[in-house]
């Protein structure tokens, strides 16, 4: 049975660690996923994107990631990621994703209040949990390196308001992280972080950790930061590793590729979960 991502979340974040996010959109991203979750241990938050549409639909992946759960002996999430069209929120609630976002980081905050209102409201009918989003960072698709200059950081002033009135569960903030790569080394605004989490008083979420220092995401995760998103690194890996196995194989079949491709995307994602269950292990100094 799949949980709710608040479910996970409030318990991550009473014992100071966090958890995972890993965005899929294919049967072997949904295979590496449980991979690395079961190795250590661990339970899980599955991914999939509005933008990710074009892949697959939700009831497929639905039905994939609860047939991998049933024999995953940790709770598991399937979360909908980056939405903001209602009518998708619908169609992910009813093919049965237990955790929802709804990305109105771009509108003004009055706007993103109503409609984040709206969509808690079809949530809690159903029964599951919703994130929402504050500030505002680069694209999704991470298509071009990240700069920081272009990056909207979360105010504190919102937060207090937006989280009274949209009543979301989880909130996903602006603080120096954003998508894809990064052009310099990323640095996250530790004291944003406290100071967002004290008025918050919910679980904070940050987009875009691949790239981030592990040390800068075991501070944050201390600081309130209760779950992580990852999916570049990922992916980059995986390609990387279909390439090596056609550059050494010009024959090589895409079943082949998929194998290396899932291997290598388990290695990408370990540290990430590493650091999220034992953050204080990777502090800096």
């Amino acid at each position: 049975m799949l949980v709710s991502s608040k479910e996970l979340l409030d318990a991550e974040k009473a014992t100071g660690r966090a958890i995972p996010a890993y965005n899929v959109y294919n049967l072997e991203t949904i295979e590496a996923v449980f991979r690395i979750a079961k190795a250590r241990e661990s339970p899980v938050i599955v991914s999939f994107g509005e933008s990710y549409l074009k892949h697959a639909d939700f009831a497929t992946i639905r039905a994939i990631v609860e047939a991998r759960s049933l024999e995953h002996p940790y709770p598991v999430c399937l979360h909908l990621d980056h939405c903001k069209k209602i009518e998708h929120i619908r169609a992910a609630i009813a093919a049965g994703f237990s955790s929802v976002m709804f990305d109105g980081s771009a509108l003004p905050l009055g706007e993103n209040i109503a409609l984040s209102r709206e969509v808690v409201s079809l949530a809690r009918a159903a029964g599951i949990s919703v994130e929402g989003e504050l500030g505002g960072m680069n694209p999704e698709s991470g298509e071009e390196p990240a700069d920081a200059a272009q990056l909207r950081y979360t105010q504190v002033a919102d937060v207090e308001e937006y989280v009274s009135k949209a009543g979301v569960d989880s909130l996903a903030v602006s603080v120096g992280n954003a998508h894809g790569l990064y052009k310099d080394k990323p640095h996250l605004n530790m004291e944003r972080i406290a100071e967002i989490s004290r008025v918050a008083g919910i679980p904070l979420v940050l987009h875009g950790s691949s790239g981030i220092p592990t040390a800068q995401i075991a501070k944050a995760i201390t600081l309130g930061i209760a779950k992580i998103n990852v999916n570049t690194e990922l992916a980059i890996a995986a390609a990387s590793a279909a390439k090596t196995v056609l550059d050494a194989k010009r024959s090589a079949r895409f079943e082949e590729l998929a194998l290396a491709a899932v291997d290598a995307m388990v290695a990408a994602a370990d540290p990430y979960l590493a650091v999220c269950r034992n953050p204080r292990q990777f502090l800096a100094g």
